[in-house]
């Protein structure tokens, strides 16, 4: 009976099949938890990877333009945010890349726990599995250059003599050598260079920022940045404009007769009379009284004063009047005084020693003298006097420059809306001051105001003058401007055919109006043709340059229009190699905006240095660059564009 039973149940299918299932179901049930929760946890690691390498390129984004590792982790912690990622759960940090090829890398991790739902299933105790991802970030060498030198040959960037150069924020970069020799150094937080071999650091002179844990050396080569920049052409477009200016022609006036305001009333009063005006002398004071009324215009000759006289003229007259002078006026007297009206004064302004000249506001066109000034070339006006002054506002059509002889002063205009076309004298000279002068040219910002000076504006000769320039859009200098005297320049742009000097021939600061001054100027920028050259001096050869006593230059460029951020632009025609020097202790100069000489190299030396004014940049670019126990501080102004891709995930 047992036997049949047993027989039986061997025979069944069922049964089997119901026992192994049984025993298979939680294996089965294991697997599957397993399977999930591996599965969830690949699903959480892609997504940290994804938010990985999103935060690395945004921290290596915040340290490329801040050079901050601050700021690097705190964007690189705000992306994890915006994807879900607490920041606790997010670390960055400044790297070698893994690259191999020597750049830096933004290194971030992510670590997360994610639960385990299903793993009590199997008997398994923990309750949360680790995920971790890292991502990879390069900066390559794509900072923008602040100091750069173009050529691909001559000496490139190089240090000497205990210079020293920062350059925080910016690459400085070379399409040949860099040379850092020992007793200098380079702070910087990228070394772009051109030549086969590395940058020569004998004594480890290229050292990081603050904050940096490494330079980035990286072989390549940098494009010009400003070479198509549009403020840049249509400023050296000007050039040719100015070298076509055409010196204003001397008023034509019909023979007048002459005045001579002496000592004898009869003669001058027939004079006066003869000319359509009324002249009565007080003798008690010494002193003429011109009056003319009735007319539109009067005529004269030449006006002349005896010693210990002086001359009230047309004082009480209408500005509509005009008063033309077939010769000169000359004051060899005591003191002159001018009315208001349009003066044509054929053959020049002259003062003598000691006498004051003044000119009410008036439209003033005054011709080239028949003698030389103190010795020199023949000029409109020849102030050697102790002032002669032009009230304003005033226009002034002047066919042969300006002389204003050491120790005068000489004031033209008053307001905002002057002008000003000045001519060449015989000597060349649309300006010229001598030592301890005072000369003030007023501003001319209006409308129809115009600045252009034909001939060269010489103050070289002038050490302790002062030269107050006028604010205007446009400065036209169809010569050079070489200046060893104090001068303060009105907001606009200079456009200089020839080249600019401060202390080519000695000369230094000047306290002006009781501020020391070597040169100052807010918005303002410098366009340089380089049409001629200094001859000798250390000055030499150069387009622009800085030497001698100067310790106090201060140039900001215009933070808006068409030239904003640049401060002196150099020679743009590949024909003309002139560049520009800082020598001879030219200490403490301030320069804010790009300083540009794409074709010419750009020297500091003799202890000369420069740097930024506060909140402001210098961005030095040279055909070659060499500073010589300098102290150089610069940063990107303009054309900042990257010389690379500047950030690269990797891994």
């Amino acid at each position: 009976m047992v036997t049949v039973l047993l027989t039986a149940l061997g025979r069944s299918r069922r049964g089997s099949v119901t026992t192994i299932a049984a025993l298979a179901l939680p294996v089965m049930i294991g697997i599957i938890s397993l399977a999930a929760e591996y599965g969830n946890g690949l699903l959480v690691k892609a997504e940290n990877q994804r938010t990985a390498d999103l935060a690395a390129y945004a921290g290596a984004l915040a340290y490329g333009s801040s050079s901050s590792t601050t700021a690097m982790t705190t964007a690189a912690q705000a992306v994890a945010n915006l994807n879900g990622v607490a920041s606790s759960a997010v670390s960055a940090s400044l790297v070698t890349s893994p690259s191999g090829d020597g750049a830096q890398a933004v290194q971030v991790s992510i670590a997360t726990q994610t639960p385990l739902l299903l793993a009590k299933a199997v008997g398994l105790t923990a309750t949360q599995l680790s995920i971790s991802s890292t991502a990879y970030a390069e900066l390559k060498a794509g900072a923008a250059p602040c100091i750069l030198a173009l050529s691909s040959s001559g000496t490139g960037v190089t240090l000497s003599g205990g210079a020293s150069v920062t350059a925080s924020a910016c690459a400085v970069a070379s399409n040949n050598t860099v040379s850092v020799p020992c007793g200098t150094t380079l702070t910087t937080i990228t070394v772009d260079y051109g030549s086969s071999s590395a940058p020569s650091q004998p004594c480890s002179g290229i050292k990081p920022p603050s904050g940096t844990s490494a330079v980035t050396l990286a072989h390549l080569t940098t494009a010009d940045p400003l070479a198509s920049n549009t403020g840049v052409t249509t400023a050296t477009a000007r050039l040719s404009t100015v070298s076509g200016l055409s010196a204003p022609a001397s008023p034509t006036v019909t023979s007048g007769g002459d005045i001579a305001f002496g000592w004898s009333p009869t003669s001058t009063q027939a004079q006066a009379i003869a000319d359509g005006c009324a002249a009565a002398f007080a003798s008690a004071s010494s002193t003429w009284t011109l009056t003319c009324s009735g007319a539109s215009s009067y005529t004269f000759g030449s006006i002349t004063v005896g010693g210990g006289i002086s001359v009230n003229f047309a004082t009480a007259g209408a500005a509509s009047t005009t008063y033309n002078f077939s010769g000169s006026i000359n004051n060899t007297g005591s003191s002159m005084t001018f009315g208001p009206g349009v003066y044509n004064i054929a053959k020049g302004v002259i003062t003598g020693g000691g006498t004051t000249t003044t000119f009410a506001a008036g439209t003033y066109a005054i011709g080239q003298a028949t003698s030389a000034c103190n010795g020199g070339g023949r000029y409109s006006i020849c102030n050697t006097g102790s002032s002669l002054t032009f009230g304003g506002p005033s226009t002034f059509v002047l066919a042969a420059g300006l002389y204003n002889a050491g120790g005068s002063k000489l004031t033209l205009g008053s307001g905002s809306t002057n002008s000003f076309q000045v001519g060449a004298s015989s000597d060349g000279n649309a300006v010229y001051a001598g030592g301890g002068s005072n000369t003030v040219f007023a501003d001319a910002t209006g409308t129809s105001s115009v600045f252009q000076l034909i001939g060269n504006l010489n103050v070289s000769s002038g050490g302790g003058s002062c030269m107050t320039l006028s604010a205007a859009s446009q400065h036209d200098i169809y010569g050079y401007f070489s200046t060893a005297g104090g001068t303060a320049l009105g907001a606009g742009v200079y456009t200089v055919t020839g080249y600019v000097a401060l202390g080519a021939n000695g000369g230094g600061d000047v306290t002006c109006n009781g501020t020391s001054v070597g040169m100052a100027g807010t918005g303002v920028t410098f366009v340089i043709g380089g049409a001629s050259t200094p001859s000798s001096g250390s000055c030499s050869g150069q387009a622009f340059c800085l030497a001698a006593g100067y310790s106090n230059v201060t140039l900001t460029a215009p933070t808006t229009g068409t030239t904003a951020n640049l401060v002196v632009i150099g020679p743009t025609s590949t024909a003309n190699t002139a560049g520009a020097a800082f020598a001879e202790g030219a200490s403490n100069t301030s320069l804010s905006g790009a300083f540009y000489f794409p074709n010419g190299p750009v020297t500091l030396s003799g202890g000369s240095s420069v740097g930024s004014g506060s909140g402001q940049c210098l961005e030095l670019i040279g055909s070659q660059v060499t500073l010589t126990g300098g102290t150089t501080a610069a940063s990107t102004c303009v054309g900042a564009g990257s010389t690379g891709a500047t950030v690269k995930l990797v891994q």
